[in-house]
């Protein structure tokens, strides 16, 4: 049985509507942004689509030796590990693999506000979505960019990944315009104004998300709890700093390239 097929099996024990799946262009390469209430997330999102779909998730839900969970997350998910508290070198690491998975025409999704909102409103999301689609263009590959809202009714249990009986809306936003964005992004020299342009889609995502949410969006990152180290592949963890290290970077870039690998595989 593939993770469709199991994810159809999941979604029969939840109450979710999916509002408006007429926006998402199925038969495209699609990086779809999310805003994020809880762990189930990572499971409602692709349960509200009708085609495969890459995961860009915390390693710690990827490589974390909880194996019940980390069975759970590979039954229902093509997860890929995205780590965010090994600084640039390992952002970098996992945006370059999740870009290979558009270059095969592979949609992903990811969460940009990078944690769970445990309040009722909408934060300024990261760039690693722009990132992407930027970078797909660069490579003359067609992406779409789609903001995808979610709303729980019950998230009190915010780390639960079997929980059931959720009430769930999925609604698919428009796909954002970035064109204008991205040619002033390449043609544009200083620092700071290319950082602007990166941002603009971002921000029109999540305003677009809070809109629909009918939630106050919030201009800044929500503030994350550093982890102070990285995680590999067994669950082993080594402290930021040492993980700047060649032996490291290029151990944790291997075990990148090798799940990809056997994800592309295994997707229809």
């Amino acid at each position: 049985m593939n993770k469709l097929e199991n994810l159809k099996e999941l979604r029969n024990q939840v109450n979710l509507i999916v509002k408006n799946i007429g926006n998402y262009p199925k038969d495209e390469i699609n990086v779809v942004v999310a805003n994020h209430n809880c762990l189930m997330d990572i499971f409602y999102l692709p349960m509200a689509l009708s085609s495969e779909i890459v995961s860009l998730i915390s390693a710690r839900l990827v490589y974390k030796n909880e194996q019940e969970r980390k069975n759970f997350v590979n039954k229902y998910l093509y997860a890929m590990p995205v780590e965010a508290h090994g600084g640039p070198a390992y952002t970098n690491m996992c945006l370059n693999q999740a870009l290979e998975f558009l270059l095969n025409r592979k949609s992903v999704y990811i969460f940009p506000e990078g944690a769970y909102v445990y309040d009722r409103k909408i934060f300024r999301g990261h760039t690693g979505a722009s990132r992407l689609v930027y970078n797909a263009r660069n490579k003359h590959q067609q992406v779409n960019l789609v903001p995808i809202s979610i709303y729980v009714s019950r998230n009190d249990d915010l780390d639960c990944y079997n929980k059931i009986g959720d009430n769930v809306e999925v609604t698919i936003l428009p796909p954002v315009d970035y064109e204008e964005a991205y040619y002033n992004y390449k043609h544009v020299k200083a620092r700071e104004e290319k950082n602007t342009f990166l941002h603009q889609p971002m921000d029109v995502a999540m305003e677009n998300i809070a809109n629909n949410l009918g939630m106050p969006y919030e201009n800044s990152y929500i503030k994350l709890r550093n982890k102070g180290n990285v995680i590999f592949s067994d669950g082993s963890v080594v402290d930021t700093i040492s993980a700047q290290q060649a032996e490291y970077v290029n151990r944790y870039n291997k075990e990148l390239k090798d799940r990809s690998i056997k994800l592309l595989k295994i997707m229809r």
